[in-house]
């Protein structure tokens, strides 16, 4: 459980550091369930982001955080903690400060093997890293084997406590289904199409019906979710049945025997690369109930515990923090890591530029679809 900070004690403050706010999606969600842990724990949460919008903005200040966009005013070392994932940490001030703490704890998140903002293994990981938070087994093997030193401790994406519930009586052939996808499979597209024909079907994500965050309501009223990735821990942590399949294909109902090797992957459908046609997926999904359904009610709750984030990110959090001092220290014999913070630099600008661009566009369409409809006859 979160600690209360003590009376009259000086307040904690926390950086989370991310490239971009704006969608309801992975990495955004990791950051959002950050704050909201190390707000509940007492802690004033800074939230630095490349891009801020909404509706991700939104839900990060509803959970505590205070948004900064201006890398230029983010100095790591008057923080008590900080989290950090992307590509950011060579965006920042590591100049002397009267506000310096004399130790931060920093963790980073690494999140994919094959992302540039996501990966790890940089030179200012191995200097100012405390822990590597990986996001599965594969990326922690994956951290090993570049020679990342320091912990890496794999948190599987874990869900909120929120999300954990008893096992429940559920259907012989699934009437409310939870789709949870921003990617747009033609096979899967046209599988939900024939499944709306028997079953009640919510499609969660850009290209769904709504863009939305998912709560642990969504998840106890389903009876199916069919998803890759982050939301197949809160499936199972509510002890639904879960299919994994989306635009990298996949393995379709957990069970016991693909479990291990599916998490390993993240759930993103990669441990098996198997596609179908969109009758298949359909017909699939309801012969096949019964296996999701076993699965749910069977899952040991031992393996189930690695999917409660309070869990990994306490134990983060008591992890002892260097020295911000042997920090600059070490910081100022690595010539190096001034071409990092180049690079750092050279990203960042060319994110804004994409996101004037995308705005740009976006005004552009508006314009033509108004002057469209001016040109209409009567």
């Amino acid at each position: 459980m979160p600690i209360a900070p003590t009376p009259n004690a000086p307040v904690r403050r926390a950086l989370v550091a991310t490239n971009h706010l704006k969608n309801i999606a992975g990495s955004e969600v990791v950051a959002l369930e950050m704050t909201d842990h190390l707000h509940r724990s007492g802690y004033a949460v800074t939230v630095y982001a490349s891009i801020a919008e909404p509706p991700m903005s939104l839900l990060i200040a509803d959970a505590g955080g205070h948004i900064i966009t201006d890398p230029a005013l983010i100095r790591p070392f008057t923080f008590d903690a900080l989290y950090a994932q992307h590509q950011l940490l060579g965006l920042f001030d590591y100049a002397p400060s009267q506000e310096d703490r004399k130790a931060t704890l920093i963790l980073l998140g690494r999140l994919s093997r094959k992302s540039y903002m996501e990966s790890g293994g940089w030179l200012h990981d191995r200097l100012l890293a405390d822990m590597i938070l990986a996001n599965s087994e594969m990326t922690a093997g994956h951290l090993q084997e570049i020679g990342q030193t320091g912990p890496i401790h794999c948190f599987h994406n874990a869900a909120p406590a929120a999300f954990f519930a008893p096992a429940r009586a559920l259907p012989t052939r699934p009437a409310r289904i939870l789709t949870i996808s921003s990617h747009r499979d033609p096979d899967l597209m046209g599988a939900l199409h024939l499944l709306r024909q028997t079953c009640s079907v919510q499609h969660i994500g850009r290209s769904g019906d709504k863009e939305e965050l998912v709560t642990p309501a969504m998840i106890a009223q389903a009876d199916l979710v069919i998803s890759i990735g982050k939301s197949i821990p809160y499936a199972l942590a509510g002890r639904t049945p879960v299919y994994v399949y989306d635009h990298f294909g996949g393995p379709g109902y957990l069970h016991e025997g693909n479990r291990d090797a599916a998490a390993r992957f993240n759930f993103t459908g990669r441990c098996q690369e198997r596609r179908l046609s969109a009758a298949s997926l359909a017909a699939e999904i309801l012969d096949n109930y019964a296996t999701g359904v076993a699965f749910a009610h069977s899952t040991p709750d031992a393996w189930l515990t690695r999917y409660l984030l309070p869990h990994h990110l306490e134990q983060a959090l008591a992890v002892p923090p260097q020295s911000n001092a042997a920090r600059r220290a070490q910081m100022a014999a690595e010539p190096f890591l001034v071409q990092e913070r180049m690079l750092a630099t050279h990203i960042h600008a060319n994110v804004l530029k994409q996101r004037r661009l995308e705005r740009q566009i976006r005004t552009l369409k508006q314009d033509l679809n108004r002057s469209a409809a001016v040109l209409q006859p009567a």
